[in-house]
């Protein structure tokens, strides 16, 4: 990798029930040197550990308190506090009352080594690592839900989270260079009041975005994939390709 790029590897790209073969939600994202993960839900525990130690990670953020997309910080609990990440700190970005929410599972003890912080609810900038900017916007999903975007040596890479069609999604990936977005129906009409997108739904925020290229994830087993990327192609205008659990994408 370029000193200067900024590169992701998706660690998991499934939904709260997946295909065989694919775990929940969790990505990898390095910059010169510099490592934060996004989500990490049930089964990417495991998976980040074929590209590195989770005590290395600069921070981890989480976008929102749905399981498929926190789960594995269970065992990521057991792994710093008794286990080989023993001694180590992890800064965790999330939602206000996760650590709380976590401890109804496992109990109060073991949660020291994840120094957690919540997000801001008005949205803003952090610095995560030397010349590693974050920027964080809510999109209207379960309240409150942060899309994430992460800037090094001038590329950029945006993660929408789980979300309805919005336009704090575009604002936020204004110009963005790559672009992530939940597909979760396919090429199928998204339900009414179901806050998620389809392939059509992901182009067209990537349209307004001006977004370089658009991966899409998220995605339901029982949709057609094919279909949902040509929907999202002809939406958006640009390259468009979904997410491959391991396959990194440099921004």
């Amino acid at each position: 990798m370029a000193a200067q790029g900024l590169t992701l590897v998706p660690i998991g790209v499934g939904t709260a029930y997946a295909r065989s073969g694919e775990v929940q939600s969790g990505y990898l994202v390095r910059a010169a040197g510099a490592a934060v993960a996004v989500d990490l839900g049930a089964g990417t525990l495991n998976r980040l550990q074929d590209h590195l130690a989770p005590e290395e990670l600069d921070a981890l953020l989480i976008t929102h308190m749905h399981p498929d997309h926190c789960a594995d910080l269970l065992a990521l609990r057991v792994y710093m506090a008794w286990g080989p990440g023993r001694g180590g700190r992890i800064r965790v970005i999330g939602p206000p009352g996760l650590r709380e929410a976590l401890m109804t599972f496992s109990g109060s003890e073991g949660w020291e080594a994840l120094e957690f912080e919540a997000w801001a609810q008005e949205g803003g900038e952090l610095e995560l690592a030397e010349g590693l900017a974050l920027r964080h916007a809510q999109v209207p999903h379960l309240d409150p839900t942060h899309a994430v975007r992460l800037e090094h040596g001038g590329r950029s890479f945006c993660f929408g989270a789980d979300c309805a069609d919005n336009e704090a999604l575009p604002a936020l990936a204004e110009g963005v260079d790559l672009l992530l977005c939940e597909c979760s129906f396919g090429a199928e009409p998204v339900p009414e009041g179901v806050p998620h997108l389809n392939g059509a739904a992901a182009g067209g925020i990537a349209g307004r975005a001006g977004a370089g290229r658009l991966l899409l994830t998220h995605c339901y087993p029982e949709f057609d994939r094919d279909a949902a990327l040509t929907a999202a192609g002809e939406a958006f205008g640009g390259p468009a390709d979904w997410a491959r659990q391991g396959e990194a994408v440099v921004a």
